[in-house]
């Protein structure tokens, strides 16, 4: 008869065999299926079937397995356009904006993660952030902007996005898949419907547009105005 193994023998072992990408294809999974609290290494190990030792041998502690996460994300966001002489500057931020909000509400809860640090924080400023910081301003060198505006306007585009994001998925129930645009807007639209025309006039004379500031356009709409701000100041 063979020996039973004690539950961590294999450690090591596993640990060896585990792959980084396959931690935070599970880190995801549990994300999505639980929002950020569900989030461990324990959840992440026992949907892997494996010691969570051998998560903590790949990723470490719990901030490791948070920035994996970050990490899997950002790094599909596509950069391109943003280095692509072809591509008129302020387009391909357009772009690259729209790529980060697809894949941000694929996963909503990430935004979360990534704000819940200072911006040079281990889990917000991995290598796939500084790529795309460095991108960034590549892009707004091709737009011919000053060194100093530059460094701010990398600064504004990435607070403008992520916070933009982390706006609408907060009226949500921040689990993928998240609802449609048109069920986003008529959701806000119904939240605003008792608003008092008498206490708050000016807003209630614009209902139809604040129901829709959840929007791709308005999204587009708010970068567009930052951008052109920039070649003004």
């Amino acid at each position: 008869m063979s020996e039973a193994k004690t539950p961590g023998t294999d450690a090591g072992s596993a640990a060896g065999a585990l792959t980084e990408e396959q931690i935070s294809d599970a880190a995801l999974a549990v994300l999505d299926a639980g929002g950020r609290r569900a989030l461990s290494v324990g959840a992440v190990a026992q949907r892997l079937a494996v010691d969570a030792a051998a998560v903590r041998a790949r990723v470490g502690n719990s901030d490791g397995l948070e920035r994996a996460v970050i990490e899997r994300v950002l790094s599909s966001v596509a950069l391109g356009p943003l280095t692509d002489d072809g591509v008129e500057w302020t387009a391909a931020v357009v772009q690259f904006a729209l790529s980060v909000r697809g894949r941000l509400f694929d996963h909503p809860a990430v935004p979360e993660l990534i704000m819940s640090g200072p911006m040079d924080s281990p889990s917000a400023d991995g290598p796939a952030a500084r790529e795309m910081t460095e991108s960034l301003f590549v892009c707004l060198a091709r737009g011919g902007l000053p060194a100093p505006i530059r460094a701010h306007g990398v600064y504004a585009v990435i607070v403008y996005v992520l916070g933009s994001v982390a706006l609408d998925v907060a009226e949500t129930d921040g689990k993928p898949p998240l609802p449609g645009e048109s069920e986003r807007i008529a959701t806000r639209r119904a939240a605003l419907h008792d608003l008092d025309p008498t206490r708050w006039p000016r807003t209630a004379a614009h209902l139809e547009e604040i129901a829709a500031w959840t929007s791709v356009d308005q999204f587009v709409w708010g970068l567009r105005v930052l951008l052109v701000g920039m070649t003004a100041t």
